[in-house]
């Protein structure tokens, strides 16, 4: 008889590769590299990477599925642009969602939501140390979505990282390069400290100002004149295979 040869899946190499490839995109985005309006074109990235078209294409839809980029018919993939109006109103559905889950956790958080909140807070504190923006605003937005895990309701989790996936792109590009005891990353370690005191009043009222401070931010950026270049907006960014 013959032999029935078995099709292949995806080897682990493959996999991990076209994970570094997506992490590699979504990371230039988090440093605010890539403005609103960019057109992502596989054969540049591709060249730029130093990689497949076949690779860019499976990392731009994951992006695009996820919500990161916008892919216009019979044009291609951008960086979608938000207007002032819309981060308004993104920040005020976070304002009464957000303001809501950290008085549940003052209330109900226990022993192990305090512990991985007290991680999360050492890797942001990691991360400004070693001066990596763009792990830090992927650790920024992953905060938010975080609390709302810890109140174990899965809606409420789904809701709010379609929110960040656009907030948080937006607040790279308009966040400080270094940051202070102001709006940002360093009210993350306070809004913690209220929570594990079980202070719900100043739990909310943190939130409250950290939340409006982004917007404060956001609303304040200007494009600059002149984009970056591709090659420019990628520099130091590599898509490498992590060892397993």
């Amino acid at each position: 008889m013959p032999r029935i040869r078995r099709k292949r899946g995806p080897r682990k190499g493959d996999v991990a590769m076209d994970k570094a490839v997506y992490e590699a995109i979504r990371r230039t985005m988090l440093m605010g590299r890539l403005l609103p309006g960019t057109k992502l074109g596989e054969p540049a990235l591709a060249r730029v990477l130093k990689v497949s078209r076949e690779r860019v294409r499976k990392a731009l839809h994951r992006l695009v599925h996820e919500g990161w980029l916008e892919a216009v018919p019979n044009r291609g993939t951008f960086v979608p642009a938000l207007t002032i109006g819309e981060v308004r109103e993104i920040y005020d559905v976070r304002t009464m969602l957000e303001t809501a889950i950290v008085s549940r956790l003052c209330a109900e958080h226990g022993t192990p939501a305090a512990q991985r909140l007290k991680v999360h807070i050492n890797e942001e504190r990691l991360a400004v140390r070693n001066d990596d923006r763009g792990r830090l605003f992927g650790l920024s937005g992953d905060f938010h979505v975080l609390l709302a895990e810890l109140c174990g309701n899965e809606q409420l989790s789904k809701l709010l990282r379609g929110l960040l996936t656009r907030s948080t792109m937006h607040f790279s590009l308009s966040a400080p390069e270094r940051f202070h005891n102001c709006a940002g990353p360093h009210d993350h370690a306070d809004i913690v400290k209220a929570i594990l005191a079980r202070d719900a009043k100043k739990a909310a009222k943190l939130m409250l100002d950290h939340l409006l401070g982004l917007v404060e931010w956001q609303s304040a950026w200007q494009p600059p004149p002149n984009p970056v270049r591709l090659e420019e907006a990628f520099r130091g960014i590599e898509a490498v295979r992590q060892p397993a």
